[in-house]
């Protein structure tokens, strides 16, 4: 791919300079990344490039800034768990346009997988939006959340009050004391 060849920082990061391409071709790329993971086979869904084109495509539209957002609020309505995933990564970059948290926690409700669901969780806290919090306070509340989610949203709640939950010996306990002191 093209897009091999733009430089990388000592983090891996990419010189978004480069990204010179309109957003849809980098929206194209994701689509053929997920068309990949959805199963699909044939010319645009190599299995070999779909990584690729599944980085370089978020890159891509993270380096358009505001005109991502469209994009990333088109894949988090997607079915397929890889591209709610590539949406809330993009948001979480570029995301502080009003509707966003609504549209991630409309997203979050329609999650079906727990990937899907975790990132759209992590990018909540990312984006540190006082509105996620009684949704986050669910999901950690409930004895019917993934144990994996429970600690991502008790991750992503510290974020978003600034208490470091992650870094005590129960994050989900501690969350948990902290939310018997409130209501949402």
């Amino acid at each position: 791919m093209k897009e091999d060849r733009i430089p990388v920082d000592a983090k891996g990061r990419p010189d978004l300079s480069h990204y010179t391409d309109p957003p849809e071709y980098y929206f194209g790329l994701i689509q053929q990344y997920v068309g990949t993971m959805a199963g699909r086979k044939g010319p645009g869904y190599e299995a070999d490039l779909a990584f690729k084109r599944q980085v370089h495509g978020e890159w891509g539209l993270i380096a358009h800034g505001r005109a991502a957002i469209p994009y990333a609020l088109r894949l988090l309505k997607d079915p397929v768990a890889e591209a709610k995933e590539c949406g809330a990564s993009i948001l979480a970059e570029v995301g502080g346009q009003p509707g966003v948290v609504e549209a991630l926690l409309d997203a979050l409700g329609d999650a079906d997988s727990d990937e899907a669901r975790d990132a759209i969780i992590t990018t909540l806290g990312a984006m540190r939006s006082r509105r996620a919090i009684p949704v986050l306070a669910a999901l950690i509340r409930s004895d019917e959340t993934d144990g994996d989610t429970r600690w991502t949203a008790a991750e992503s709640l510290g974020k978003i009050v600034r208490r470091r939950f992650d870094k005590t010996a129960d994050p989900i306990a501690a969350a948990q004391a902290w939310l018997s002191t409130r209501t949402f």
